[in-house]
């Protein structure tokens, strides 16, 4: 259980930290607003659900379709309405082209990452890293382009660190009500975007049933005390459970009371915050469906051939892949590809430096929580197992950017397993470490690439195919080597420096995969050099 953070009492600091948030939601939001308009025709998913939202604002979703029960001229029937009507909003306000589908998706992407910082410090981090934690979010090209398409996913994404952020807020400031129906609101937005914003639910509701038992146990645990039966035993360990490895150092390190009330009378209030308000805000959204006709009959009908598509969905799809390797960043999705000597497109890939640091940093988390009792990482971590996993229970047809959601926990994650790393001490001038690295990534990647590339790939494949995959796992056993020689007790009072050169490499390498998430134009050579796995094209 992480205690919940206390205020910047310095104004310098907070100002500073203030002035950090918007700086980088400033560019964020520049570089997400940059050439939104192209391409100008539709892309991908954009050819139902920006179609479905025109038909929305048009109002041709009554009755008179192919079925009675489907809405209109909706195609994208499957899903709820609340993702379309986003959109719906952005045409009625901008009209019925690109930059109007689309500038919903910016708002909604530029919604999410203004939470990471909040969720970060929630989660256990000092403001320097929650900073980070941030950078990282904001380096993550799966976010950029997900903000710049009209499709359902960052929708979703935004309500579900929403959800998860005032559930945060309600168990650890003490309870009060107004955080608990805020969760509740938000994880209803979700799932009436998608079926899948559901997770949102759960996830909140696991947060709220750990942290109640947590602190009821506490709580007991504090009168056996002022007992004076326990006396010696929570003051030697009460900081232990409570904030095991000090990554917040500026946490209140007291509890918050546990509810009050009967156990029934809470049972209640979540119920009915968490399950029944989703269930209302769901049916709300379908209000302009029961306005233009459709009976209860028709809605029970749409969601049972909603049932029946989702359940059998197996359509073959080139980008489509199975839910255990998008945490690997193994198969984006082009969303828009067109050239011959000049290539645009758009691709939905995460931060491949990010994601892969950040599966080890599960991994870690793991490590950490059964081998050594330490549980700094472990809350994060069981908010992206709560959010992920479940996917692999899936048989239909599915995509890597179904991680849009779980991927500003990663980014939390990351930050976390950074800071362990680093013994909770971020250098003097570690910011700097942090820029020159990651202008470094920025600026070398490309011949430091193509220098790796030619030899542990292109020169051992000269003398023979099999060389060239023995060249590649020399490549390989070196970086693991490299790896557990920095996490060795000798490269301890490296550790700060070394975390922050990997946070730069982390922030840096996004510049490489700008011209493919922003649609800009690029020579065949660059793609090619862009492309690092086969399964990326």
């Amino acid at each position: 259980m992480l205690a919940s953070p206390l205020r910047i009492e310095d104004p310098a600091r907070r100002h500073g930290y203030a002035l950090a948030v918007a700086l980088i939601l400033l560019i964020s939001t520049a570089l997400r607003l940059w050439q939104l308009s192209t391409p100008t025709e539709m892309m991908f998913d954009e050819i139902y659900y920006a179609k479905d939202a025109k038909a929305i604002v048009d109002g041709r979703v009554g009755i008179h379709g192919q079925y009675r029960w489907a809405a209109g001229d909706e195609v994208s029937w499957p899903h709820p309405e609340m993702g379309k009507l986003a959109i719906a909003t952005g045409i009625w306000l901008f009209g019925d082209r690109s930059f109007g589908w689309r500038l919903p998706a910016v708002i909604a992407g530029i919604g999410l990452l203004t939470c990471v910082y909040p969720l970060g410090r929630r989660l256990g981090l000092s403001p320097p890293w929650a900073i980070l934690a941030l950078l990282f979010a904001a380096a993550d090209p799966l976010g950029v382009a997900q903000s710049r398409i009209a499709t359902l996913d960052i929708f979703i994404a935004v309500w579900t660190v929403v959800c998860i952020l005032f559930a945060l807020r309600y168990v650890q400031d003490g309870w009060r009500t107004r955080w608990l129906f805020l969760s509740g609101a938000a994880g209803g937005m979700a799932v009436a975007t998608k079926w899948s914003g559901g997770l949102a639910v759960i996830t909140a509701l696991f947060i709220i049933l750990i942290t109640w038992l947590a602190q009821r146990r506490a709580a007991r645990r504090d009168a056996e005390a002022a007992r004076g039966d326990q006396a010696g035993e929570r003051a030697e360990n009460g900081a232990a459970v409570l904030n095991p490895l000090n990554l917040m150092p500026d946490a209140e390190v007291v509890p918050a009371a546990p509810p009050r009330g009967s156990a029934w009378r809470r049972i209640t209030l979540v119920a009915a915050a968490m399950v029944a308000l989703p269930i209302a805000i769901y049916l709300l959204s379908y209000a302009q469906y029961f306005v233009a006709g459709h009976t209860v009959a028709d809605f029970i009908e749409l969601h049972r051939q909603a049932v029946i598509f989702s359940l059998n969905l197996r359509a073959t799809h080139t980008y489509a892949s199975l839910a255990p390797t998008w945490i690997v960043d193994y198969r984006p999705v082009w969303y828009y590809f067109e050239g011959t000597t000049t290539y645009r497109g758009v691709i939905a890939i995460g931060n491949p430096f990010l994601w892969w640091l950040a599966t080890l940093s599960l991994v870690a988390a793991a490590v950490l929580t059964f081998l050594r009792r330490s549980y700094a990482l472990l809350p994060v971590a069981a908010i992206i197992v709560l959010l992920y996993v479940p996917w692999f229970l899936t048989q239909r047809t599915s995509f890597l950017y179904y991680m849009t959601p779980v991927a500003p926990f990663m980014a939390i994650l990351l930050a976390g397993a950074l800071c362990l790393f680093a013994g909770g001490v971020l250098p003097r001038r570690g910011w700097l470490a942090i820029g020159g690295a990651a202008l470094a990534a920025a600026v070398l990647w490309r011949p430091i690439g193509i220098g790796a590339g030619r030899l542990f790939w292109t020169l051992p494949r000269g003398a023979g195919d099999s060389l060239g995959w023995i060249g590649v796992t020399v490549g390989v056993l070196l970086a693991l080597a490299v790896l557990i020689f920095l996490l060795s007790p000798r490269m301890r009072r490296y550790r700060p420096w070394t975390a922050m050169i990997v946070a730069g490499l982390v922030i840096g390498i996004i510049v490489a995969f700008v011209p493919i998430v922003l649609g800009l134009p690029i020579s065949p050579r660059y793609f090619e050099h862009i492309m690092w796995l086969p399964s990326w094209i």
